[in-house]
């Protein structure tokens, strides 16, 4: 037997214990010191183990903690992603109705882009068919199906028959519709959340940037005024309809103002039961500018500090917050994953859209996919990563941060430092909470 090459050795504050966490397997398990070293020897004896620690070596084992000299987890580990990027189980579809936007966000990730502005009437109906095709296709349980923008309700007719017409496919399929809605919030309504929800409407997410004076900064009208009021007024008249996520971007100038927006969500009488999840993340410097010094370029570069921070903050106030320790793989390594724009070009990643060397294929064209998908899917970046113990839980990164950090989204966006920073503190928390 043999210690797993996915083991990370945590050990424990103020104790002689450690706590091994497997990022294939993603289990945990705390040993002493004794145990510890066993198991990192190599090979590991079954005689090595007390008769009162057998009991131990079987529990490593079924943990993955241990494997058996047999086991090349290379090959496990190339067999688990490939089956991920070709699972059928879900088909998920982000559909942007619009380019255009109501408000003028000093970060804007897509500024600069100039594509169609919004889908036509033609072009929704090429879109619906083009994906109940890929549900015949590839048969799956669910179809996830996400409107994005610009601001999708500026062009609000396309979401409305498209979920019309998907839902009433997904039943004669049997197939489970799941629909999300990102928008900046300013034109949310009851009627919206009302119409949609029968159809499967299962969540919206709005962007808070921290609290009235420091959001207002960041996400207001083209013409200078604020959104933030706005914005809570209308998710007060939808609380309890559909869950809510809010995502926050922050800077240092504005990070600390988020203790001041979760306040004011409390004041305003939301709870986890209608807030499903809360997430900040830094402002991340996009592709079109390059990453330049002293710029927000992938996770590795978030202080952790803040990280950690706003995490706590989000606790204390009785919201949820992301508990994932992964940061990956990227899901444009999924083969049925796919963004459709209004023009309805498709690319495999949001971040991706509206910039011409990044579309894997075209709605309107009979040949949808091109030789661009064919280059995400066969990238298999872990390859370049062989040895690093993270690889499960980031698979070489994500493909906009790559474009970003060196130009080319077929290199390895390496989060090491992020997961050795983070993620571990992470699990450490989570044994203290149990």
């Amino acid at each position: 037997m043999k210690p797993s090459k996915f083991n990370i050795l945590i050990p424990l504050q103020e104790s002689e214990e450690f706590l091994i966490f497997n990022t294939f397997t993603d289990s945990r398990v705390v040993v002493n010191k004794r145990i510890k070293e066993i198991i990192e020897k190599s090979p590991i004896h079954e005689t090595l183990f007390d008769e009162g620690e057998r009991g131990y070596l079987k529990e490593l084992l079924d943990l993955g903690i241990v494997v058996k000299d047999n086991v090349d987890e290379d090959l496990e580990l190339e067999y688990w992603f490939q089956r991920l990027k070709f699972d059928t189980s879900v088909l998920d579809v982000t559909i942007l109705t619009t380019y255009a936007c109501n408000l003028s966000c000093t970060y804007c990730y897509e500024d600069g882009i100039k594509m169609v502005p919004s889908i036509t009437d033609d072009i929704r109906m090429r879109i619906v068919l083009w994906i109940i095709k890929r549900l015949d296709d590839v048969r799956p349980k669910t179809l996830r199906l996400v409107f994005f923008g610009g601001e999708p309700l500026l062009n609000y007719t396309p979401i409305r028959l498209i979920s019309e017409e998907l839902y009433y496919s997904c039943k004669k399929r049997n197939i489970d519709l799941n629909i999300r809605l990102i928008t900046n919030g300013v034109l949310l309504t009851e009627d919206i959340v009302d119409y949609l929800k029968p159809f499967g409407l299962r969540g919206i997410k709005v962007t808070l940037d921290g609290d009235k004076e420091a959001h207002d900064a960041k996400r207001r009208y083209k013409d200078r005024r604020g959104t933030f009021d706005i914005i809570i007024e209308n998710l007060k008249r939808i609380k309890g309809k559909v869950p809510i996520t809010i995502g926050g971007n922050f800077d240092d100038s504005s990070k600390h103002s988020i203790p001041g927006l979760l306040d004011k969500l409390k004041e305003a009488g939301f709870s986890n039961h209608d807030i499903e999840l809360i997430r900040f993340k830094p402002i991340l410097s996009t592709f079109g500018n390059g990453c330049a010094e002293n710029k927000v370029c992938s996770f590795s570069s978030i202080k952790v500090d803040d990280f950690l921070w706003l995490k706590d903050e989000i606790d204390q106030r009785g919201f949820t917050t992301s508990r994932d320790i992964a940061l990956g793989p990227c899901e444009a390594i999924r083969e049925y994953n796919y963004v459709i724009d209004s023009a309805g070009k498709i690319y495999k990643c949001a971040g991706f859209v509206g910039r011409e060397e990044f579309i894997i294929g075209d709605i309107n064209e009979d040949r949808s996919l091109l030789h661009t998908n064919t280059r995400f899917m066969t990238a298999d970046l872990w390859h370049k990563c062989k040895g690093c113990s993270y690889i499960p839980i980031c698979g070489g990164g994500c493909r906009v941060n790559s474009q970003t950090l060196w130009g080319n989204y077929l290199d390895s966006a390496c989060e090491a430092e992020y997961l050795n920073k983070v993620s571990l503190r992470l699990i450490e928390d989570e044994l203290q909470e149990s």
